[in-house]
C-alpha cells in the first residue's frame, strides 16, 4: 500500500499575540546578509532619507495694472488682463438687447431719440451683420447716455465696467505692460498673445517684505516619473519606457538632462507640495529638511538651475498667474497677413477676413493674347500699373519723427482718366486709435515684419476666473508665415488691343 503524507501550514485561530507573526522570522538570515553582499548593498552611503520639511513662505499679490481696476490677476486670467481691448463688455446680444430696452424706456419716459445714423447698429460680426441698421445701438447710447438726457437705470441692473486700457501696439503687433508686486516691477515686452507664464516677464527690483509670510511643515515624497528608478531592489520597473534605449544626443538637452537625472541621482529626488494663491509671486524664505536620523538641513536654490527662474526675481521666487486654463477659441474675426514685396519694394497688408467674413482676395489675371483681326492690325493701351485687387494695402518706407516706419499709403486706381483713391482698410489692426493729428493712419516698426511674412489674427475668448465666473475678451494674436503675400506689381504697361478692320 502506498500513502501519500501531505504537509501544510494552517493558522491557529486559538493565538492571540500577532509580535511574532509580524517579526517576519527567517530561517536562515545569514543568506540574507551574503545575498546583499552580492547586490552591492552594502556599499551604500552611511545617508538618510527626508521625513518632514518646514517651510517659510511669502505671498505678494500681484496688482492690477494702472488704468483697469477691474482686471485682477488674483482673479482674473493673465491673457485676458493683457489681452483686453476697449468694448469687450459689449457683446452682440448687449447692444442689441441693450439698444431696444433703452429706446423703448425713452420712448416711454417721453423723451425722443436723435434720428442720427450714428447712433444705429453697425459694425457688428458675422452672422449679426444682418441686424446692421435695424436699430439703435446700446454702446453708443451709454457713451452718449449725459449728451442725450437718457437715465442710467434704463440701461439694466448691470452697469457696464470702466474700459480696460488697451495694451496693444499698433506698430508692433505685440502686447506691452507692467505690473507691480510689491517692490517688484513685472515687465511684459513684445508678447505675441496667447499663453501667459512666468518666463513672459522680466522683473526689476525685489518683492520685499509687503506680503503675508507663513509657516507649515510638509510630508516629502519621491518624485515618480515614467521608468522612474523604483527605490527597492526587489520591484519590477515600469517596461513601456526604456530609458537606456535613448540614444544621449547632444542636441537634445532634455533627452540629456532625463538620462543624468535616472543615472547619477537614481530614486534620490523627492518633492513636496506649497500650497498657493494665483495672482501672487511665491517667495520660499527658509526651507528646512528633516531627515530620519533627527537632523535638520536648511536648503538654499541652486546657482546653476534656472528652469522656473524669472530675470531680474531672486532664485527664491516664483511668478504664479491665474491662466486661462482650456478657453473656448471662437472663428477668426479679422485676419490680416503682412509680408515685404521685394520686387514692389514694398509692404502689403492684406485683409482676409473682415467681421468674420472672408473678403474676395481678386488677383489680377495675366494678360491674354488679343484677337488678331482680318488685316493683322493691332494697337497697344499704355497702363501706369497693374491694377490693385481690393483689401491689398501698400506701405512705403518714411521717416517719421526720426525714426524709420512702414508708412500705410492709399493706392489709387488710374485705369481711367481720372484717378480715384481706393477705400482705405476696414479692419481696425491697420489703424492706430492713439495717433496724433499730424501723424499717419497706421505706421509699423520695421522689425516686427520677418522676411516670411506675419499674420495678425483677433478671436473672442472665453474662460473662467478663479472664483467661476465666466471672463470674455477679444484676443489678437501675432503669428508666423511660410511666405508673404507679393502681388506682381508692375509699372508702364502697354497692353494689346485689336482694333476692328475698316
Amino acid at each position: 500500500m502506498i500513502f501519500d503524507v501531505l504537509l501544510r501550514l494552517e493558522p491557529d485561530p486559538h493565538q492571540h499575540d500577532l509580535a511574532r507573526g509580524w517579526r517576519a522570522e527567517v530561517a536562515d538570515p545569514a543568506w540574507m546578509i551574503g545575498r546583499q553582499w552580492q547586490m552591492g548593498e552594502h556599499q551604500g552611503e552611511d545617508a538618510t532619507s527626508p521625513v518632514g520639511v518646514e517651510v517659510t513662505a511669502r505671498e505678494t499679490p500681484i496688482r492690477p495694472i494702472a488704468g483697469q481696476p477691474n482686471l485682477d490677476p488674483r482673479t482674473v486670467p493673465a491673457e485676458a488682463v493683457v489681452e483686453s481691448e476697449p468694448g469687450d463688455w459689449w457683446t452682440a446680444g448687449r447692444r442689441v438687447r441693450i439698444g431696444r430696452a433703452v429706446a423703448a424706456a425713452a420712448q416711454s419716459h417721453g423723451v425722443a431719440l436723435p434720428a442720427e445714423e450714428r447712433l444705429l447698429l453697425a459694425g457688428l460680426a458675422s452672422p449679426y451683420d444682418v441686424l446692421d441698421g435695424t436699430g439703435p445701438d446700446g454702446r453708443r447710447l451709454w457713451r452718449r447716455r449725459a449728451q442725450l438726457g437718457l437715465d442710467p437705470a434704463w440701461f439694466g441692473p448691470t452697469v457696464p465696467p470702466a474700459e480696460p486700457t488697451d495694451l496693444w501696439d499698433p506698430a508692433q503687433f505685440t502686447y506691452t505692460a507692467q505690473f507691480r508686486a510689491g517692490g517688484a516691477s513685472l515687465h511684459l515686452d513684445r508678447h505675441d498673445g496667447g499663453d501667459l507664464d512666468w518666463f513672459s516677464v522680466d522683473a526689476t527690483g525685489q518683492p520685499g517684505t509687503s506680503g503675508s509670510a507663513t509657516t507649515n511643515q510638509y510630508l516629502p515624497g519621491r518624485m515618480r516619473y515614467p521608468s522612474a528608478p523604483l527605490p527597492r531592489w526587489w520591484q519590477i520597473e515600469d517596461a513601456q519606457v526604456s530609458i537606456g534605449g535613448t540614444a544621449p544626443d547632444r542636441a537634445a538637452l532634455a533627452t540629456l538632462v532625463l538620462i543624468d537625472l535616472v543615472v547619477n541621482n537614481s530614486d534620490d529626488w523627492f518633492t513636496f507640495a506649497v500650497p498657493a494663491h494665483a495672482g501672487q509671486v511665491l517667495t520660499l524664505e527658509q526651507v528646512t529638511v528633516l531627515d530620519s536620523f533627527g537632523d535638520r538641513w536648511p536648503l538654499s536654490p541652486p546657482e546653476d538651475w534656472s528652469l522656473f527662474r524669472t530675470h531680474g526675481l531672486d532664485a527664491r521666487s516664483l511668478i504664479l498667474w491665474a491662466t486661462a486654463s482650456t478657453p473656448l477659441i471662437g472663428p477668426v474675426l479679422d485676419e490680416v497677413v503682412l509680408g515685404m514685396d521685394e520686387d514692389a519694394n514694398l509692404v502689403w497688408a492684406v485683409e482676409q477676413v473682415i467681421g468674420g467674413r472672408t473678403t474676395t482676395l481678386a488677383r489680377p489675371g495675366a494678360p491674354g493674347h488679343p484677337a488678331q483681326p482680318a488685316d493683322g492690325r493691332t494697337s497697344y493701351s499704355y497702363l501706369p500699373m497693374t491694377p490693385i485687387p481690393p483689401h491689398w494695402h501698400p506701405y512705403v518706407i518714411e521717416q517719421v519723427g526720426g525714426r524709420r516706419r512702414f508708412v500705410q499709403g492709399r493706392a489709387a486706381d488710374l485705369s481711367s482718366r481720372q484717378a480715384t483713391m481706393l477705400p482705405p482698410p476696414v479692419s481696425d489692426l491697420l489703424r492706430d486709435p492713439r495717433r496724433r493729428p499730424n501723424q499717419p493712419v497706421h505706421q509699423i516698426e520695421p522689425a516686427a515684419i520677418p522676411s516670411d511674412g506675419v499674420r495678425v489674427e483677433r478671436r473672442a475668448i472665453l474662460a473662467r476666473a478663479t472664483t467661476g465666473e465666466p471672463v470674455l475678451w477679444t484676443q489678437r494674436r501675432r503669428q508666423p508665415l511660410y511666405t508673404p503675400p507679393a502681388l506682381g506689381l508692375r509699372f508702364d504697361v502697354l497692353e494689346a488691343a485689336s482694333l476692328p478692320a475698316t
